[in-house]
């Protein structure tokens, strides 16, 4: 070589001997050291192409990459491969993910969910210190395998077009009730079979959920969903006998009720935990020690997001939210 030999040059650059010498070969052979371009396999589909399957995946985000060939065969007269369909659409940063559920909503419930977090949103701790956030919850023996997938870009997963909207529930499962305030929980009451007003009083209101409202202090707040037992007109009067204060709460808003999150936490918790000889009275008491155990920490961490929640269905405008 002209400046050195080619065990010089390759302790100069960091590489091996052999490496020099095989550009020196290239560069004798093709006046060059860069690699040629490559012409590699031609792509199957063309730029118009690619903005019909991503138009097509925006447009209807719950189709699958079979239906998505359906449509691309009826359009161009051929048919792609499922695969290839899944490498173009995830060019365009869409990816087929299993849908956030969420429920059904109209423009009524989005009206009145930003007005109650207008006026909620300013409340401190303080405020949120007197709520027993209350709910029930079905957990199911058997985990009906209902996954719903959409196509979706970063930061769309909670995106009206993207969520899976529930509107019904079934399936072998055990009903429970629950309370949480800030400083600490009830315990979970077992419901035997369907939920109605009488049970509502008789195994919830009475023995549980106002001796803990009493415990909280002079100025404590029920908060309940607007599920048909608890809106009974004999209900109503019960509470106003006892001079309860309840809540007005917005219809379909999972979101901005604490407790929600510690149902999926409890969820997570007993299926690591059934088996296929589980019987219903095995999931009743799992489902009593992991409640049990979750720990205060978690309990007042979910209301101390009170304001954050209200903050992001005011950002939304009422649609549905990560929380």
């Amino acid at each position: 070589m002209r400046f050195g030999t080619q065990p010089r040059f390759a302790a100069l650059f960091g590489v091996s001997p052999s490496t020099i010498s095989k550009v020196k070969a290239k560069f004798h052979i093709t006046g060059d050291v860069r690699d040629r371009p490559r012409s590699g396999r031609p792509k199957k589909t063309t730029p118009q192409e690619d903005r019909f399957l991503t138009l097509s995946a925006l447009r209807y985000r719950r189709l699958s990459s079979t239906d998505l060939q359906s449509r691309f065969a009826d359009r161009y007269g051929r048919r792609l491969s499922a695969q290839t369909i899944r490498n173009r659409l995830h060019a365009a940063n869409l990816w087929s993910q299993r849908a956030a559920r969420r429920p059904a909503m109209t423009a009524l419930h989005r009206q009145a969910r930003l007005r109650w977090c207008q006026q909620h949103v300013h409340w401190n701790l303080n405020m949120w210190r007197n709520v027993m956030f209350s709910d029930e919850s079905r957990f199911c023996l058997r985990h009906l395998d209902r996954r719903v997938k959409a196509w979706r870009r970063r930061g769309e997963r909670y995106a009206d077009c993207c969520t899976d909207r529930v509107t019904s529930f079934g399936g072998v499962s055990v009903m429970v009730w629950g309370g949480i305030s800030l400083t600490g929980k009830t315990r979970l009451v077992i419901i035997g079979g369907n939920l109605n007003a009488e049970t509502y009083r008789d195994e919830i209101l009475q023995p549980v959920a106002i001796p803990y409202l009493h415990s909280l202090g002079p100025n404590s707040v029920l908060l309940d969903d607007n599920a048909r037992p608890h809106r009974a007109g004999f209900i109503r009067d019960y509470l106003q006998s006892l001079a309860v204060e309840r809540m007005e709460w917005p219809a379909s808003s999972p979101d901005l009720n604490p407790i929600e999150r510690l149902w999926d936490q409890l969820g997570r918790a007993v299926r690591a935990r059934v088996t296929n000889t589980t019987t219903l009275a095995d999931l009743r008491q799992m489902l009593v020690e992991e409640w049990d155990a979750i720990p205060q920490q978690c309990v007042s961490r979910l209301v101390t997001s009170m304001r954050r929640r209200c903050q992001a269905v005011v950002a939304v405008f009422g649609f549905s939210t990560r929380y």
